[in-house]
């Protein structure tokens, strides 16, 4: 979030993406173990740049790559200064006006050798949601009056056909309830409603669900359709430890986040899924984590997530943040 509000909102880097260059966005977690030709140019691309068979304190490959069609890589950084990235261009420019031959272009069998981390699971049958994160207003605003202020995120969390049925009460006649069932409620909680406002937290322990509990009530019927109100609260807290990778030391943070979450829904019996999906979650989130861009925000303080039946279109079929982790699947 700080590199593309930094970056991204520099006229000169705009004006030089846009005009020399043809400028792509891509997630690169999923891209990292992506088993297809689109993971394995990506890793072609990335394993000649500047986060090269980085493994310590991850393995992210992140950041601001420019490269040839053919996969030769001409500049790499992560760097959140627009200086750096608009130099990081200029010199691209000009290795690309003296460019000759194909010395320097990696090879496929050079690529290290990933194991799927990110299979095939996009659930075309089931419930795909788009969740979008931000800090709400505050009756007293110490942030800086900069990207900080303005930032937010975004997310999509991956429900199965069944998953999503069960989210149904039954029969379908009004006033029925559902509490969600608890794998659910531990995908959505442990892995979704993570501060990820300014940067991208590691997912929460289980033991870091205090309470959760969300409850879906039939408010009416209109022939196929099954309207829903949504409702619940969500309670998490831990002390987050970690290494920071510039001077090796242990770090930790008292973190939470106590969530309302509230919302409408509409399930439609004869194509057995959801044509309408509104869920918000807000209240006071606290601490900092590796990654979250919070050490200057302890909070507590009010943070909200909007979450939103995703469309089919490619771009949001963009995998789950966590969708990598050993446990996104259940247990």
């Amino acid at each position: 979030m700080a590199g593309r509000e930094s970056v991204f909102s520099d006229p000169a880097v705009v004006e030089l993406a846009s005009t020399e260059f043809i400028p792509v966005a891509e997630n690169a977690s999923p891209l990292q173990s992506q088993q297809d030709d689109k993971g394995r140019f990506f890793r072609l691309v990335a394993e000649q740049g500047h986060y090269a068979g980085r493994t310590f304190p991850t393995g992210t490959r992140q950041g601001y790559y420019t490269f040839t069609a053919d996969g030769r890589l001409l500049t790499a950084a992560n760097s959140r200064d627009p200086r750096e990235i608009e130099g990081m261009l200029r010199q691209a420019l000009q290795r690309w006006k003296t460019l000759t031959g194909s010395n320097g272009r990696a090879t496929a069998a050079e690529i290290a050798d990933y194991s799927p981390a990110y299979p095939d699971r996009y659930p075309a049958d089931g419930l795909v949601l788009r969740l979008a994160a931000r800090d709400l207003p505050r009756e007293v605003d110490t942030r800086p009056a900069d990207w900080r202020k303005r930032a937010w995120n975004l997310d999509y969390a991956w429900f199965t056909r069944e998953e999503a049925e069960d989210l149904v009460p039954e029969p379908v006649v009004p006033g029925e309830r559902r509490e969600w069932p608890a794998g659910v409620v531990e995908r959505l909680a442990l892995f979704h409603l993570r501060d990820f406002v300014r940067g991208e937290p590691s997912a929460w322990p289980e033991e870091a669900l205090r309470e959760g509990r969300i409850t879906s009530e039939v408010t009416g019927v209109d022939g196929d359709d099954v309207r829903l109100c949504l409702g619940g609260r969500v309670r998490l807290e831990y002390t987050m430890r970690w290494r920071r990778p510039n001077d090796g030391t242990d770090q930790h943070s008292e973190c939470g986040y106590d969530a309302s979450l509230a919302g409408e829904a509409v399930w439609n019996r004869a194509q057995q899924r959801f044509t309408s999906f509104e869920l918000a979650a807000a209240g006071p989130r606290w601490g900092t984590n590796q990654y979250n861009n919070r050490g200057d925000d302890l909070g507590p303080a009010p943070m909200g997530i909007a979450i939103t039946l995703a469309s089919t279109d490619a771009k949001d079929r963009t995998p789950p943040h966590q969708g990598g982790h050993r446990g996104y699947w259940g247990r």
